[in-house]
């Protein structure tokens, strides 16, 4: 039989704890078993209201190991191996065992964590891994699909947890990414974290396939959280084998232990292709518009557009996203773009997290008034959209008559995007868009 697949979710708060160390705390517990694959942190849908941080669930593999086993973390100074292959356990006394785990470690004083826990010897449908992470789904219709499988499980308070757990379960990756994360010293954690920025930055230009290390444009060490959390840090990228070096390349606290994690995060998953007609609240959307209307800038620096595709919507681009934020004032009416977004119900917006620039127009702007036929002078206006009028002989020219002149474009057909630290989990950064063909954007 297959290894015992257990998920866990929902168990950390805004003010500490992490999921992801969870993980750690429960393969330390369960150390007469053996991990079977690496560790899963799977990312769900970003826009859900009642996530606590980043809307993490982990799926683990246990069992009986069998063939190569590799490295794949370290806790308590001891290496922590991973086989290809395994057979199961059952799954009722390792949700049992790891559940102790959860009560004494998960934020349950909390109102907003509401874990869950799930152990299964046959992984659910992944079209509900799809339905969860671009979509809002039932426990019922989740504890429906786990009866159905035979799955155990352990919800607290209201169980959201068994939601995102069953769809981390549920898995099974398109595309995928890695991540390497160190944990602090229990007596470290809520202290300022030691990490020497000018060694993230010597290992960001080392490393060819990780990303996300360093905000330049800020000046910010981004592997590093800003909550009070157990993770010192987190390098992400695209090469299991590199990422391993890289953690190596960081100076500064010295980690507790550390595990890698197979990824969804920087896929895009969560992103679909619609129509601007078919939007909901908390949808997130890849939406191939034209721009109608000019930038405007709005209190908090905020960049508002109007774009369609037949049906119109308000694009936000937000202070932070800086980059993103002003090539959108740079854009003008006819100009095409492929915008990615969340969906903002009040004001019902887009919320710009990337931007493609497919077509630019000329940007022809009215130069002077138009000059009168007969005297030769410049005319006058009439009002908004009525015209010229010379003030000497009386004679009327349409809007159209003034003279106009191209004006150089501040902004170039191409991607552009937010500065690392305001990227979302799931965002896709560019460095990983070489293999996606634009023209379908």
């Amino acid at each position: 039989m297959a290894p015992t697949l257990l998920a866990f979710d929902d168990t950390d708060s805004p003010d500490g704890m992490c999921t992801t160390y969870l993980a750690t705390l429960i393969i330390e517990e369960l150390r007469d078993l053996d991990l079977i694959g690496l560790p899963r942190l799977v990312r769900l849908n970003p826009n859900v209201p009642w996530k606590t941080r980043g809307n993490a669930a982990i799926c683990l593999s246990f069992g009986r190991g069998r063939g190569r086993s590799s490295l794949c973390g370290s806790i308590n100074g001891s290496p922590v191996e991973c086989y290809v292959a395994g057979d199961s356990v059952e799954p009722r006394k390792v949700v049992e065992r790891a559940s102790r785990v959860l009560e004494a470690m998960a934020e349950l004083g909390c109102e907003q964590t509401n874990p869950g826990i799930v152990g299964s010897n046959v992984r659910p449908k992944p079209s509900l891994y799809w339905r969860a992470v671009r979509e809002i789904v039932g426990l019922a219709e989740v504890e429906s699909q786990l009866d159905a499988i035979g799955a155990v499980w352990k919800k607290y308070k209201k169980g959201r947890g068994v939601i995102g757990a069953t769809a981390a379960m549920a898995w099974r990756p398109r595309d995928r990414t890695w991540e390497v994360i160190a944990y602090r010293h229990p007596d470290k954690i809520g202290t300022p974290r030691d990490i020497d920025s000018e060694s993230v930055i010597a290992m960001d230009k080392a490393t060819k396939a990780t990303f996300n290390n360093y905000d330049y444009e800020n000046g910010h060490v981004a592997i590093a959280p800003g909550s009070p959390c157990p993770i010192l840090f987190g390098i992400r990228g695209d090469s299991a084998d590199e990422l391993l070096r890289a953690k190596d390349m960081i100076r500064g606290e010295t980690p507790d232990r550390w595990l890698l994690f197979l990824t969804n995060q920087a896929t895009e998953d969560h992103i679909v292709s619609r129509r601007v007609s078919s939007l909901e609240p908390r949808d997130s959307a890849r939406l191939k518009v034209r721009v109608v209307t000019p930038p405007t800038t709005i209190p908090g620096k905020h960049v508002i557009v109007r774009v369609s595709d037949s049906t119109g919507i308000d694009a936000a681009f937000y202070e932070p996203s800086r980059t993103l934020r002003d090539a959108a004032r740079a854009l003008v009416p006819g100009d095409e773009v492929t915008l990615y977004g969340s969906v903002r119900e009040q004001p019902r917006s887009l919320n710009v997290e990337k931007m493609l620039v497919r077509k630019l127009v000329k940007d022809v702007r009215k130069s002077h008034n138009p000059q009168c036929g007969r005297c030769r002078k410049r005319m006058g206006s009439m009002g908004k959209g009525q015209g010229y009028r010379c003030k000497r002989c009386g004679s009327k020219l349409p809007p159209s008559a003034a003279e106009r002149v191209a004006v150089p474009r501040r902004i170039k057909k191409g991607w552009y995007e937010p500065p690392v630290a305001s990227r979302r989990h799931l965002h896709k950064p560019l460095r990983r868009m070489s293999r996606v063909n634009i023209d379908n954007l």
